[in-house]
This record gives C-alpha cells, structure tokens and sequence, in this order.
C-alpha cells in the first residue's frame, strides 16, 4: 500500500511521517520525499475503467461509495455477533463480552462510513482507491468461501427419540410391558 501511494505521488502516508523521525540526518520533508518511489507516469498517462488519470481523485465520487460498500459488507459478513434479544440468556461475562464485540463492530461501522467521506474529501488517488476495493472485495469472497465452503459444520442426521404408546386399553401388549411392573 505504501509503495502504491509513493508511486502515486502521495508522500502523507503514515509510515513516511514515523519514519521521519527516525532519519536525524535531513529535515522530515526531504526524510519523507526520500522513502516513496519516483511517481509512475504510467499512472497519469495511462487510465482504467472511465479515469484517463489514475493519479488524480475520483470527481464522481463513486469509487469512495464503492469502497465504504465493500468494507462494510466485508465487516457485516464476517463480524457476526448475537442479537440482542439473546444477550440475557447468557452468563455475566459473555454478556458483556458480546455487548463490548457489538460496540465495537458499530464503531467500525461509523469508521468505515468516514474512511468513505475522507477519501472523496482529500481526493485519494484512484489508483489507490481501486486497489483497495479490489482488495476488500477479495478479502470478503474468501471469508465467504472458507466459512460456507471448507469450514462448513458437519450435519449429522438428527436421532429422533420415538415412545411407544397403547391407546385403548384393550390393546396387546407385544412386549410384554405389564408383566415388568
């Protein structure tokens, strides 16, 4: 992802802002310019889908829809948690367990939808932007074939627990069963 923003001409990545603090040798903004790859000019040259330019930001905005879509069906699918309607029937520390995993699955619900609007704000390369939705999407298709197609539960073929009842009270009994009383 680094080398991706690098090759894309955005040197305000994370790393690079840590790792210029490291270098005592230059100024942060030369430290910064030095860790990233020259900017690819195929990027700006060459497009993708309808972006002639994969170095500029989507003007449409449909990229960071896209993106806040695919995180958060990759979060909805894979992060199951009980309803609530369950969570009294369950001893103290699951309950709160499963409240704390609920809070937590909502806050990166609220954080997916504003990694949306941050990306369209600050006009986040395009490329990037597709690596990452390709990324999440690929994630999310191979969480789904692993939890429903390698790791399905085995189904056993259910016992059913079968009484033998006499109705009438003249009926014989095939068993014996009053001699046994």
């Amino acid at each position: 992802m680094e080398s991706l923003r690098g090759m894309t001409g955005n040197n305000k990545g994370i790393i690079a802002w840590l790792s210029s603090f490291i270098e005592s040798s230059q100024d942060p903004a030369s430290a910064a310019k030095s860790l990233h790859l020259t900017i690819e000019p195929t990027l700006a040259n060459e497009g993708a889908l309808w972006f002639p330019d994969l170095l500029a930001g989507d003007p449409t905005g449909v990229l960071p829809v896209f993106l806040t879509a695919s995180i958060l069906g990759n979060v909805l699918m894979g992060w199951k948690v009980r309803p609530w309607d369950e969570l009294p029937l369950l001893s103290k520390t699951e309950m709160y367990k499963q409240i704390t995993f609920t809070g937590l699955r909502a806050f990166v619900i609220v954080l997916t939808c504003y990694i949306g609007f941050a990306s369209f704000v600050q006009e986040m390369p395009t490329a990037i932007m597709l690596y990452w939705i390709t990324s999440t999407n690929l994630a999310t298709l191979q969480t789904w074939i692993l939890d429903k197609k390698v790791f399905s539960p085995v189904t056993f073929n259910r016992f059913n627990e079968r009484f033998i009842a006499f109705e009438k009270p003249g009926d014989n009994d095939p068993f014996q069963l009053k001699n046994l009383r």
